[in-house]
């Protein structure tokens, strides 16, 4: 909602300022992040469905995915090639000024071209934005297909809601659109323009709902995608999966904050996956599913049907911790949901934060006797990263309690790495290295037992290579390289 000097402002860009401008060559750009594992495993889905949106409108379009190891010499080439009228580019708050300069150099190479940004950085920062960066031209945030349609089919940019523009030199946001309430009428991602053949793993990231309404303070959900959350059917999720399966995809990953949210409904896409006959599935809950909303009937049918692989976002290891983060879940709630999984023999991650407002090292040593409870494939220890707009963000701010700006650890790799951003009176700066140290030593372990595990028929020959096998070292160098990874792929997949 606009209000005070915003709404002023508003009415007089409507009196006196009118922009009327149809685009239609756009070329789409997922940059690359740099020293990060955000590498080139499958297509994107945000921009996949920005793409799609753009097809069905009969806008003409191309993509650079960075990520697969194009230059800024290959990204310039293909602005010069091109030749678009807006240039689109998805964004991350992390390494965020990359992609400034990444933007800087397009601008230089076709200084006609508009620019227009997405992505969770824009739905964050918004009109700042456009202050900040003269050569980015509008802004659009939360959901951005109706939007990005709108901007190119030459609607009045003040009239477009979701859409930050500037005024002589001021941005100006126009407020936020509606959410989509019928996401089956949005097309699916169909990766028309995308090099397929050159990501990593041969498998399709499907995102079966959007908005999430828990209140965890560490996640930004509401500035980025609405604490609303709504759901695709059962049929459109299917056509999706049956889509691909068709062109000889066997793996699906769903990337939802909550696919298991509406129980029936998961129950409902099981049977439509059987009633179409697709089989030899792997589906996996990477991104993590809440263990107050699964049980061991529900994850049973999953298993049925081709689910494997589950993440649970387990956070910490004790209930004083879990309230303090508004997490909304019970440990008992949570061990039962492992157990369930480990017994019914998925592949179970464990996803915790080390050092989160009251977290002690006794409550820190708490998650280290659940992570090593069950018989996991992996547990992932994170230094805990407060994204702006977040409520953590936010207390840690007004407490002072940054150790680095904001806009300098997000600039660099710290999700893996272990340098604290901040600090708390029960954990200081010292002991959050030494825990984030501690807790690495504890994965490896961890992995080790999985490694021999999964090596189950050479036990004496997994032994030996474990400890060599599941090194930091090991894996940030297979991480990086993409024939490494191609190897492992083919060796997992066989």
């Amino acid at each position: 909602m606009l209000r005070g000097k915003s709404l002023i402002l508003h009415i007089r860009v409507h009196e006196e300022y009118k922009c009327v401008m149809s685009y239609q060559r756009v070329l789409l750009i997922k940059p690359s992040y740099k020293g990060s594992y955000y590498g080139a495993f499958h297509p994107p889905v945000g921009i996949g469905y920005i793409a799609e949106t753009l097809a069905s409108h009969q806008i003409e379009y191309d993509v650079m995915d960075m990520s697969l190891r194009h230059s800024l010499k290959g990204l310039l080439k293909k602005v010069r090639d091109f030749r678009p009228d807006l240039v689109g580019v998805t964004m991350m708050s992390f390494m965020y000024e990359d992609t400034y300069q990444v933007i800087r150099r397009v601008k230089e190479t076709r200084p006609q071209v508009k620019v227009v940004v997405g992505g969770a950085h824009a739905s964050t920062y918004r009109e700042q934005i456009l202050e900040k960066v003269p050569e980015i031209d509008y802004v659009i945030t939360l959901e951005g297909e109706e939007t990005m349609h709108e901007l190119c089919s030459g609607m009045n940019v003040i009239d477009i809601r979701g859409l930050a523009h500037r005024v002589n030199g001021r941005g100006v946001y126009n407020g936020d659109r509606r959410f989509i309430q019928d996401l089956d009428r949005v097309p699916f991602p169909r990766y028309r323009k995308f090099e397929l053949s050159k990501y990593i793993f041969h498998d399709i990231d499907i995102a079966s709902s959007r908005g999430c309404p828990h209140q965890c303070i560490f996640c930004s959900v509401k500035a980025v995608s609405g604490r609303q959350l709504r759901v695709r059917s059962p049929s459109s999720v299917v056509d999706e999966m049956e889509y691909w399966y068709r062109r000889g995809y066997r793996k699906f990953n769903f990337v939802d904050d909550n696919f298991t949210f509406y129980r029936d409904r998961v129950l409902e896409i099981c049977d439509e996956i059987e009633n179409r006959g697709l089989r030899n599935l792997r589906l996996t809950n990477a991104n993590g599913i809440r263990a107050d909303k699964t049980d061991r009937s529900l994850l049973k049918r999953m298993k049925s049907v081709g689910f494997y692989y589950i993440g649970f976002g387990v956070e910490c290891g004790n209930d004083k911790v879990l309230k303090n983060i508004k997490k909304g879940e019970t440990i008992s709630q949570i061990k039962r949901a492992i157990a369930d999984a480990v017994d019914l023999g998925y592949e179970v991650v464990l996803y915790f934060l080390v050092g989160s407002p009251g977290e002690t090292w006794t409550d820190m040593e708490d998650s280290v006797k659940l992570a090593t409870q069950f018989p996991v494939l992996d547990v992932r220890f994170g230094n805990i990263t407060p994204t702006p707009k977040s409520e953590l963000f936010d207390w840690i701010g007004e407490n002072g309690l940054f150790v680095s700006r904001p806009e300098d650890y997000l600039n660099q790799v710290t999700s893996w790495s272990r340098e604290p951003v901040f600090f708390t009176p029960e954990m200081s700066v010292a002991e959050r290295r030494r825990a984030l140290d501690y807790t690495a030593r504890v994965r490896k372990r961890i992995l080790e037992k999985a490694f021999v595990r999964k090596m189950r028929h050479m036990k004496l020959i997994a032994r030996l290579f474990a400890p060599l096998a599941v090194s930091e070292r090991t894996m940030d160098l297979v991480m990086h390289s993409k024939g490494l990874l191609k190897i492992a792929e083919a060796i997992r997949r066989a």
